[in-house]
């Protein structure tokens, strides 16, 4: 729902105004979840999908990226080799990922 929501709903496009990379509206977790509960308060559907990407985990292992506009996801060093391999961290944390929006979104009553 939030996909298309995103193309009509005016109070997405002005916070895009306001935060205009995708990786700040899918990384910033406050971010995240106001525009996963946008569809939810107008709608009240039976359930909220979060908003995320799913390229968010791989800032947490070490795999620079950007989104860029107009040409998508941009992976800075890609993996080519045991060496590129090497350079990936272990996810330690779950602090950094959608995950931790689901702790904010389930205390909505």
């Amino acid at each position: 729902m939030m996909r298309q929501a995103g193309r009509y709903m005016k109070i997405y496009q002005e916070l895009c105004k306001k935060h205009p990379t995708f990786r700040e509206r899918s990384e910033k977790v406050d971010l995240a979840v106001e525009i996963s509960l946008q569809p939810w308060e107008a709608f009240q559907p039976d359930g909220v999908i979060l908003f995320s990407d799913i390229l968010t985990p791989l800032s947490g292992m070490n795999i620079p990226f950007d989104i860029v506009k107009g040409t998508g996801p941009v992976i800075m060093d890609p993996v080519r080799g045991m060496d590129d391999v090497k350079k990936i961290t272990k996810v330690r944390s779950i602090h950094w990922s959608p995950y931790d929006r689901v702790r904010v979104v389930n205390v909505i009553p």
